[in-house]
């Protein structure tokens, strides 16, 4: 380049000279027009990527510019996998109790700060009451109008209600003699409902206050749902800071003195059970449950020594087979896996609806696979899945729609070796 630039620059002084002793300045104004035009292409060549030949020659701490990879276009294997894992749902503001189809949920309510003040005393009734918080599943309308029904037993072992899931507990969990029961329709947002218990089980817990040798322990009551539900409904948790959460009025006589007391400090969580549906092209996210999606992609077609600058991920979601309701944040959750098993993760990536997709940036992850780090693969999962039933579908990698796939695009920086 700055051969050619010297070799012009001195055609043109020559020029220059020769049509300024012979009076041809037009001459000069055009060969001089054709200098610049010249010079501007040579240029703008020169500001190009490097050549195969010249990218040698580029110091390895330069990058050759913005590559782009697109598995819409480019080719990528993917595998992928449903996997079904029980979460512990402590902290959900809702207690689901119900079944409808292959569902069902369990919930487990446990009263604490009992007064050790009332041993010996006679219980003349107990009531426990439950506030509706308007969530059920499935989320149609039909179903909001359902009907639920359950028993109530004790909760038979000494059980971690901030660690329990379904896959932790057995039928020797629960007692089989019905301390209570209830069947009704609640439908409006923070509609009571009353349930009586067993005195006789009230009188334990409050002998158990004042001995904890007592031979009854306090370990809680499940609402076991019966043949009478045709759907799941929410009741407000032991999470919720107001006096909507569950209570116990409890009325005891001692010593011919006559209290009514109520007990509000309560843990509470569900254990939900259940099939997701299958349809073809759809994988599906489920909390409650914790329906999850596995993928693997094998990432080689982005050089090792590439600089990631962005990583997406883009689902699109199946609006017909999704069942979300307005408690929930339409949101979901990437976990890079750090185990074969993809018990333990690292990162979070989430996204948010827009249009219909979800795009999940992870420049981190795609970054050590593509170094060689270990691809244990990619979880995605719900938002809610601590906290609801809601189901999300999204289009999978052989849905018959080729635009509604899973996408993935990656922006790269290829980088000179060594």
């Amino acid at each position: 380049m700055l051969i050619i630039y010297w070799k012009l620059s001195n055609l043109l002084r020559k020029m220059k000279l020769i049509t300024h002793n012979t009076g041809y300045k037009y001459i000069y104004f055009v060969f001089t027009t054709l200098f610049i035009v010249l010079l501007s292409l040579f240029t703008q060549g020169c500001a190009d990527e490097p050549t195969s030949l010249g990218i040698q020659f580029v110091p390895p701490s330069e990058t050759t510019g913005v590559k782009v990879f697109d598995s819409y276009v480019d080719s990528i294997d993917v595998t992928y996998s449903s996997v079904k894992r029980f979460i512990n749902t402590s902290n959900s503001f809702d207690l689901i109790v119900g079944q409808s189809g292959t569902y069902n949920s369990k919930g487990l309510i446990k009263f604490n700060g009992i007064s050790s003040d009332y041993d010996s005393a006679t219980v003349t009734s107990a009531v426990l009451k439950l506030r509706y918080r308007n969530y059920y599943y499935p989320v149609t309308f039909e179903d909001s109008l359902g009907q639920i029904g359950f028993d109530v037993y004790t909760v038979s072992q000494n059980i971690s209600y901030s660690a329990v899931t379904l896959d932790s507990i057995n039928t020797n969990s629960f007692g089989n003699i019905p301390q209570g029961t209830y069947t009704g329709s609640p439908t409006a947002d923070s509609q009571e409902i009353n349930i009586d218990l067993s005195t006789s089980l009230v009188k334990d817990w409050l002998e158990y206050a004042a001995d904890t040798n007592y031979s009854a322990k306090n370990y809680g009551i499940v609402l076991s749902p019966n043949s009478s539900s045709n759907v799941l409904k929410g009741f407000y948790s032991g999470k919720v800071e107001t006096d909507l959460k569950p209570s116990l009025q409890i009325i005891v006589t001692k010593n011919n003195d006559t209290d009514t007391l109520v007990l509000n400090t309560t843990e509470t969580v569900f254990l939900a059970n259940g099939d997701i549906p299958i349809v073809p092209g759809v994988f599906f996210l489920q909390g409650g449950i914790n329906y999850i999606e596995l993928f693997k992609f094998v990432t080689n077609a982005v050089p090792s020594t590439a600089t990631i600058n962005d990583a997406q991920l883009i689902l699109t979601i199946d609006q017909d087979n999704s069942l979300i309701s307005p408690q929930t944040q339409r949101k979901v959750i990437g976990l890079s896996a750090i185990d074969s098993g993809a018990l333990n993760t690292e990162g979070e990536f989430s996204a948010l609806e827009l249009n219909g997709k979800y795009s999940m940036r992870m420049i981190y992850p795609f970054q050590k696979w593509i170094q060689g780090g270990a691809n244990y693969g990619l979880l995605v999962v719900p938002s809610n899945r601590f906290l609801n039933l809601d189901l999300f579908a999204f289009h999978n990698i052989d849905s018959p729609d080729p635009n509604k796939r899973p996408r993935i695009i990656i922006r790269y920086s290829p980088r000179v070796i060594p």
